[in-house]
C-alpha cells in the first residue's frame, strides 16, 4: 500500500471511528431525555452506526492491520476526543434540564457540520480518487458511484440538524407551557373587586372615620 493511499484508508478509518463514537454519544443522550425527543434522538444514533458501517465495508477492502485510527490527521482525532468528552459527560448527569439539554443540542448541531466538513473535504481532495483507483483494481466501481456514497452521508447529516433543531423547538415549548401552568394567572374583568375585599385602608377612596386610637 503506497503512502497516499494509507492516507486515505487511515482517513476513512478515523471517520468510522467518530461514527461510531457519535453513535454512543446520541444513544447516551437519549436515554436522558423524555419521550417523544429520546427516540429522535436514538434515531441519530442509528444513523451514525448505519454511516459507520458503511464506511467499514470501504475500509474491509483493503488490509489495515499496519493502520493505527489514533494517527490519522491531527483535526480528527480532536473531534473524536471531544465527542467521547461530551459522551462521557452527559453519562455522569442524572437528568438534563432544559437549559442543559439545549447547550448539548447546540454541541450537536455544530457536531454535524463538522461531519458534513468531513467528508465534503474528503470528497474534494485527492485522497478520494485515489482510493477509487485502487478499488477499481478488484471491483467494478468509479467515482461517481463512490461520491455519491459520501453526497448521502453528507445529505444525512443536514437531515440530522434539522432534526436537531425541531427537538429544540420542541423542548422550548415544553419549557414554555410548564412555567405558563407555575405562573399566577391575575384576572383583570372586575378590578373594583379587589378594592371591596381589601383589608388595607390605602387600598380605598374612603376616608377613615373617627378616632383610629385604642
Amino acid at each position: 500500500m503506497n503512502e497516499k493511499l494509507r492516507e486515505s484508508v487511515q482517513y476513512l478509518t478515523n471517520c468510522n471511528f467518530i461514527e461510531n463514537e457519535t453513535f454512543r454519544l446520541y444513544e447516551t443522550l437519549s436515554k436522558k431525555i423524555n419521550q417523544p425527543e429520546s427516540s429522535f434522538i436514538l434515531g441519530l444514533a442509528y444513523d451514525s452506526m448505519k454511516s459507520a458501517k458503511i464506511i467499514q465495508g470501504i475500509i474491509d477492502c483493503f488490509d489495515i492491520s499496519d493502520i493505527d485510527n489514533k494517527n490519522g490527521k491531527k483535526n480528527l482525532s480532536e473531534l473524536a476526543t471531544e465527542i467521547m468528552a461530551l459522551e462521557r459527560k452527559i453519562s455522569k448527569i442524572n437528568s438534563l434540564d432544559y437549559l442543559i439539554s439545549c447547550e448539548t443540542l447546540k454541541e450537536l448541531l455544530n457536531l454535524e457540520d463538522l461531519l458534513t466538513e468531513v467528508y465534503t473535504n474528503y470528497l474534494q481532495s485527492s485522497l478520494s480518487k485515489i482510493i477509487v483507483e485502487e478499488l477499481s483494481k478488484s471491483i467494478t466501481t468509479n467515482f461517481g458511484n463512490f461520491k455519491k456514497v459520501f453526497e448521502f452521508l453528507i445529505e444525512e447529516k443536514g437531515k440530522h440538524r434539522e432534526t436537531i433543531i425541531e427537538i429544540m423547538y420542541s423542548l422550548e415549548a415544553k419549557e414554555t407551557e410548564a412555567y405558563r401552568k407555575i405562573t399566577p394567572v391575575v384576572k383583570y374583568q372586575n378590578p373594583d373587586s379587589w378594592i371591596h375585599e381589601a383589608t388595607i385602608h390605602s387600598f380605598t377612596n374612603t376616608p377613615v372615620q373617627g378616632n383610629t386610637e385604642p
